[in-house]
């Protein structure tokens, strides 16, 4: 398929804002992005934010990248698709033009940071990037555990649409909080409560549920070493796939800076 490519419109906002909301949830989050947000990205004037289109102009992705005419170093900072497509097929084409227009300012040198999105490194070894180490240092930490499980309760329940040939209740607790999600084939829905008995029960601390989250500790492996407790009426193959599924070892972090 082909995309059309156009500079990003002040007017584009809802729908950038509609499609990121539907990429964080199969990533790790929560990102704080709301409407006002991308109506200031988009009003920005400059030919560093472009859009890609499909057949009936809907907007399928985008790209943010900055210029710093000083040190002649051109960044790409974020490269957001629609889930329901192809990420390369979307994401190629606008990196090319982005890429193209850094070299027609003069730069030295190109960054496209991200931390692990699996994507980039089919995309950008085609036009000669490598990688690169870094030693950065990067922290998180849970103040609010109750509005911790909200902002990911949309994350959770969207892996959870993943587990296969099981339907039944989970229920994630994180000290003095709880969520309740319940799988019927595809549709996953959430609860605060429930009198219904769960069919598994995840029982861990804040710092624990934030590590695992983030790749830093392995759930099985915390699971096997009673780091986080399983109550459940499932098999233990059944148990170490469930963990697979809402808590994958190599993961995306999609994570607003402060």
């Amino acid at each position: 398929m082909q995309f059309q490519i156009r500079l990003m419109q002040q007017d584009d906002a809802e729908q950038l804002e509609k499609i990121y909301q539907r990429f964080i949830l199969n990533y790790v989050g929560p990102v704080a992005r709301s409407l006002k947000v991308f109506r200031r990205i988009a009003r920005k004037k400059d030919n560093l934010r472009w859009v890609a289109l499909d057949g009936q102009g809907k907007i399928v992705g985008y790209i943010l990248s900055t210029y710093m005419k000083r040190k002649r170093l051109g960044r790409i900072n974020e490269i957001i698709v629609d889930p329901n497509y192809d990420f390369e097929t979307v994401a190629c084409p606008l990196v090319d033009k982005v890429y193209n227009i850094f070299l027609e300012k003069g730069a030295a040198a190109v960054h496209a940071g991200s931390i692990r999105n699996p994507h980039y490194p089919q995309i950008f070894t085609k036009l000669g990037f490598f990688d690169v180490e870094t030693d950065g240092v990067f922290m998180y930490a849970i103040t609010d555990v109750a509005k911790f499980l909200d902002e990911i309760t949309l994350i959770i329940a969207c892996r959870l649409k993943k587990m296969q040939d099981w339907n039944g209740w989970l229920q994630i607790s994180c000290e003095e909080g709880s969520r309740f999600f319940r799988k019927d084939s595809e549709d996953v829905q959430s609860f605060m409560w429930t009198n219904y008995d769960v069919d598994c029960k995840i029982s861990l601390e804040s710092d624990i549920l934030a590590c695992i989250l983030l790749g830093v500790v392995n759930a099985q492996e915390a699971w096997a070493e009673g780091i986080i407790k399983v109550e459940t009426t499932l098999s233990k193959g059944r148990v170490n796939e469930l963990l697979a599924v809402l808590f994958p070892k190599k993961q995306f972090l999609a994570l607003d800076y402060w």
